[in-house]
């Protein structure tokens, strides 16, 4: 009797840089299952995939785009990226592929590994529940099941017939995993130059280059008008390492109005958001991981006017931060398209600033939200534990 003594070979597919962080803590778990098998992981992902022990076959740097308008401009690119993977995957036949996030590009792996009859977990599925809801048929037809990080997507999935799964949402795994993995002894000075400062305000302006050109002029005038009547504000501008923010750093140091003794940018997040008074946020999962954090929370977003227009005909919910969404009630300030001004950041975080009660309020509305995505154990274990007890261990 002969048996097979090779490590099954997974896929892991992301496509942008908050997926690169879940699909890297999912990598990390796969690699220490104890079970005695190593499997070799495979990925198209970034810097934290890579090191998480993945090896690079496609690279993400480029791929990072929101939007419809924002999509065509980059086809040529996400063709050629498609192209590749998916040549490689015919030519190397992975035992399982894992997809996170993504979902147009995504839906395509599914349909080849269907095709080649190599099953298919979704780590982060589509947002159904937000818009293109028809994709619960595809789901049905090309994936195995489903792990979702909010509590209701299981429930929906459930309810349509798919195999879901919810271990809790992994930015609390994340929140933790940054804040102490960071060589905080660096920021002794500036923990000392904080002390001395009011209000500390974190700005996370986004991660995809498009954000950023969108972004950058707003965020400038809304720190110089909090600065004319907050004098010791100071402002932290947290990138992880894997994001190029060449553009937004240029035009800050550009700034004549900006000063260096005002100003930060920092890889760290954890140091960054623990260290705020306030955190005022682009919409997406950085809205989300600021409100772990037991801070105010001021969320904006600017569009592409044509990606904007497009978004509210097809888009079914009725708010733009994940934290609103899960409360269906608009727990912290959205300031989206229009609405994101200087005038209205300053005004928003005026209040929050001056009024301890209205302060209060919604830090306790946060917390009771955030309370509800612990499911008391760690997400990116127990999802490798799922994937290995329905697919690796057939390979």
């Amino acid at each position: 009797m002969f048996f097979n003594m090779s490590k099954p070979k997974v896929l892991v597919v992301s496509g942008e840089p908050s997926g690169d962080v879940f699909a890297a803590g999912l990598i990390s778990s796969l690699k220490k299952l104890d079970n005695g098998i190593n499997p070799d992981i495979y990925a198209m992902g970034g810097k934290n995939s890579e090191d998480a022990g993945a090896e690079l076959i496609a690279d993400i740097k480029e791929l990072s785009v929101m939007g419809f308008t924002e999509v065509l401009l980059k086809l040529r690119t996400i063709k050629k990226v498609l192209s590749n993977l998916s040549n490689w995957i015919e030519l190397n036949k992975p035992d399982a592929v894992i997809l996170v996030d993504f979902p147009s590009f995504n839906f395509k792996i599914a349909k080849l590994a269907n095709k080649l009859k190599i099953p298919v977990a979704y780590f982060i599925p589509p947002k159904i529940w937000a818009s293109r809801y028809g994709r619960i048929k595809f789901i049905k037809k090309y994936i195995k099941f489903v792990i979702t990080i909010f509590p209701f997507e299981q429930e929906i999935y459930k309810k349509e017939g798919v195999e879901s799964y919810y271990f809790g949402n992994p930015l609390y795994i994340l929140k933790k995993k940054d804040f102490l993995s960071a060589d905080l002894s660096k920021y002794d000075e500036t923990s000392k130059l904080l002390n001395e400062k009011y209000p500390v305000i974190s700005f996370l302006p986004g991660s995809r280059k498009t954000e950023l050109k969108h972004h950058s002029q707003r965020i400038i005038d809304s720190v110089l008008l909090i600065r004319e009547s907050y004098k010791k504000a100071f402002f932290i501008f947290p990138f992880r390492k894997e994001i190029d923010f060449s553009y937004f750093k240029s035009a800050i140091e550009s700034s004549p109005a900006f000063k260096k003794d005002m100003y930060l940018f920092t890889d760290s997040i954890g140091f960054a958001l623990s260290s705020s008074d306030l955190i005022i946020t682009a919409s997406g999962t950085a809205s989300l991981e600021a409100c772990f954090y037991g801070k105010p929370v001021i969320i904006f977003y600017y569009l592409n006017y044509l990606t904007y227009i497009l978004a509210k005909i097809l888009v079914r919910i009725k708010y733009a931060g994940l934290i609103n969404i899960l409360a269906d009630d608009l727990v912290v300030p959205e300031l989206i398209e229009s609405k994101f001004t200087p005038q209205n950041i300053f005004n928003e975080a005026d209040k929050f600033l001056k009024d301890d009660g209205y302060r209060k309020t919604v830090l306790n509305k946060i917390s009771a939200v955030i309370s509800t995505l612990d499911a008391g154990v760690n997400p990116f274990d127990a999802a490798a534990g799922i994937i290995y007890d329905k697919i690796i261990k057939y390979a």
